[in-house]
C-alpha cells in the first residue's frame, strides 16, 4: 500500500501509466520455481532480465515494477518507492519500446486467453460465500508532518468464507436473542491470518499454536421480514515468536454487526472491528524502532462482487483449501 499511495498517486506517474496496460500479481507465486503456469513462466522470464535478476542473497525474490512487451522482453524495473525514480524507470521502458522493432514486441504466436495449464487461486472464490474487505491501520498515531506515510499507513486483504462458513455466522432462530458461538476452526482461521501486524509492509500469518484465545458469538437482534440483524463479539489474544525469536502478537476485543437476508442465503451488511494492542516485529513489517505495544485496528467489511474485490487472500494456502503452491 505504500507504493501505491506515494507512487501511483503522484501526476507524472499517472500520466505516464497511460501508456502502459498496467497489471499486478501476488509475487510470491510468480517468481517461485515451483510454480506452474503462463503466468509464472512469463514473469519469471522478465524478472531475470530485470534488477534482481539471479539475486539468491539475501533473498530470492523479484518484487517490484516491472516494464516489459508481450514477446517477454524486459523494457525496464524498479523496486523503490520514490516516485521521481519510477517515472524515470518508465520514460527509459518507453524509449526502449518506440525504439524496438515490431517483430521484438510481440509473441510469435497469438496466446491462449484462458490455458488449461492456468493454476490461480482466484479459481477457488466463493461465489456462494461471504467475501470480506480486511483494512488495518493503527489507531491513534498524529503525523509529524504530511510526508510521515507511516502514521498514515494502512493495509488491504481479503477473507474469503465458503458458503457453509458463512452460514455458521447466522443462528438458527429467528427471535431476538438467539445467539450461535462462531465454529472454533472459522474464528481461529480469522485470527491467525487477519489480526497480524501488516500495516506498513508483508508479516507472515500466526501459527495455530499461537492463539491462546479466539471467539465470536453472533446474536439475533432484530427480524424485519426476511432480513436478519446481528450483534456479533469476541475477543482475541495471539502471542507468539518471530522468525528472529522476538516475541510478537496481538490482544484485543472485537465487536460488529450484521445483516443476513434468509430468502437469498446471502449477507446484505458485514462489519466487525477488532480493536486492540498489537507487539513485536517481523522481517518486512517495517516497525523497525516501533515495536510496540500500540493499538491497531482491523476492519472487516462487507466486499463488492467486482474484479478488484476478487483478489485472492494474502494467506490462501493457509486456508487448506488446495490450488497452485
Amino acid at each position: 500500500m505504500v507504493g501505491r499511495a506515494s507512487i501511483f498517486s503522484d501526476p507524472d506517474v499517472v500520466e505516464l501509466a497511460k501508456r502502459f496496460v498496467p497489471a499486478a500479481d501476488e509475487v510470491g507465486f510468480l517468481q517461485r520455481k515451483s510454480s506452474k503456469g503462463p503466468e509464472s513462466e512469463w514473469f519469471r522470464g522478465v524478472a531475470e532480465q530485470g534488477h534482481y535478476g539471479g539475486r539468491t542473497v539475501p533473498t530470492d525474490t523479484r518484487q517490484g515494477i516491472y516494464a516489459a512487451a508481450p514477446s517477454g522482453v524486459l523494457l525496464a524495473s524498479i523496486n523503490h518507492n520514490d516516485p521521481r525514480r519510477v517515472a524515470a524507470m518508465l520514460k527509459t521502458a518507453l524509449a526502449v519500446w518506440d525504439a524496438m522493432p515490431r517483430a521484438k514486441r510481440l509473441p510469435p504466436s497469438a496466446l491462449d486467453k484462458d490455458p488449461a495449464s492456468r493454476p490461480r487461486w482466484e479459481a477457488l472464490y466463493p461465489t456462494d460465500g461471504l467475501v470480506l474487505r480486511v483494512h488495518t491501520r493503527d489507531v491513534g498515531r498524529v503525523p509529524k508532518s504530511s510526508d510521515d506515510w507511516k502514521t498514515r499507513a494502512w493495509n488491504l486483504d481479503f477473507a474469503w468464507f465458503r458458503r457453509d462458513e458463512g452460514l455458521a455466522f447466522v443462528p438458527e432462530g429467528d427471535k431476538p436473542g438467539a445467539r450461535v458461538d462462531v465454529p472454533t476452526a472459522i474464528v481461529r482461521r480469522l485470527a491467525r491470518l487477519y489480526l497480524v501486524d501488516n500495516v506498513r509492509g508483508q508479516t507472515p500469518a500466526f501459527e495455530d499454536r499461537a492463539i491462546e484465545r479466539a471467539v465470536i458469538t453472533s446474536e439475533v437482534v432484530r427480524v424485519t421480514g426476511d432480513r436478519v440483524e446481528l450483534r456479533l463479539v469476541g475477543e482475541a489474544r495471539i502471542v507468539a515468536n518471530a522468525a528472529d525469536s522476538k516475541e510478537r502478537g496481538y490482544d484485543g476485543r472485537l465487536l460488529g454487526r450484521a445483516t443476513f437476508d434468509r430468502k437469498t442465503s446471502r449477507f446484505v451488511a458485514f462489519e466487525l472491528l477488532a480493536l486492540g494492542s498489537r507487539w513485536g516485529a517481523t522481517r518486512y513489517n517495517g516497525r523497525e524502532g516501533d515495536p510496540g505495544p500500540a493499538p491497531m485496528g482491523v476492519l472487516f467489511s462487507l466486499a463488492d462482487d467486482a474484479p478488484s474485490d476478487r483478489v485472492a487472500p494474502a494467506s490462501m494456502w493457509e486456508y487448506g483449501w488446495g490450488g497452485p503452491r
